[in-house]
């Protein structure tokens, strides 16, 4: 066999390697078609972000998040959002004062699901794996976000997404916590924006899911840090 002959060869074989690894790699599946439960978004050092009950729209692209004032200690503003990927906008609402600032949304990225072009770091069991009933597998994901200086960790089950994580160059830090999930939205008007949105206009500053929370749990270290006069 001469060398051109070897080189094809190897080529061949290294080219079939390759396509099994690719088929074996697991790939992100699509989560149920609505979603709701509760989620927590902790910031570093412990900081809390936002925790409150969420509703998930995996085929319209919609997510809305609502802060339970119960649970919310020492938060410099309430929050109440309204995601629209795939409009590319999102809602910052308070119905309290009946205020509503329409935002481009600067990035599709939101960790309700694991993304399409994230991937797949292994497999672990939380529990045991051997005794039955008595663990729950997960799988963990990665991707980077070069635009951002940063990367997300993601922790599914099936299709359900459990956690995210996201790190910044920074040292930024947002962990998302998705809690008593059920496969169901029992209200889809929350994917409506409330009639005092209604013409709104759309502002020029936008800004991501990911920026949204980092603002919050920032806007918290600066109110511990410099507390208000009483």
């Amino acid at each position: 066999m001469d060398d051109t002959v070897g080189v094809r060869v190897l080529c061949l074989a290294v080219c079939c390697v390759a396509l099994t690894l690719a088929a074996e790699t697991k790939q992100p599946c699509q989560p149920p078609p609505l979603s709701s439960g509760e989620m927590a978004v902790t910031a570093a050092r412990g900081m809390q972000a936002g925790q409150g009950p969420y509703s998930y729209d995996s085929q319209g692209k919609r997510l809305r998040f609502t802060d339970d004032e119960s649970k919310v200690m020492k938060r410099p503003a309430y929050l109440d959002l309204l995601f629209l990927f795939q409009e590319g906008i999102f809602y910052e609402m308070n119905k309290k004062t009946s205020t509503c600032k329409k935002r481009p949304l600067l990035s599709s990225l939101h960790p309700m699901e694991v993304q399409p072009n994230m991937t797949d770091i292994g497999e672990m069991y939380l529990g045991s794996r051997v005794e039955n009933g008595q663990g729950i597998s997960l799988n963990n994901w990665v991707m980077v976000i070069p635009d951002y200086g940063a990367f997300v960790v993601s922790t599914s089950t099936g299709c359900l997404s459990l956690s995210s994580v996201l790190f910044t160059q920074s040292k930024d830090l947002l962990m998302f916590s998705m809690l008593d999930v059920t496969r169901e939205v029992k209200d889809p008007a929350v994917f409506q924006p409330p009639p005092f949105c209604n013409g709104v206009p759309l502002e020029s500053e936008g800004n991501s899911l990911f920026g949204v929370f980092l603002n919050q749990a920032n806007a918290q270290v600066f109110t511990e840090t410099f507390p208000k006069h009483r």
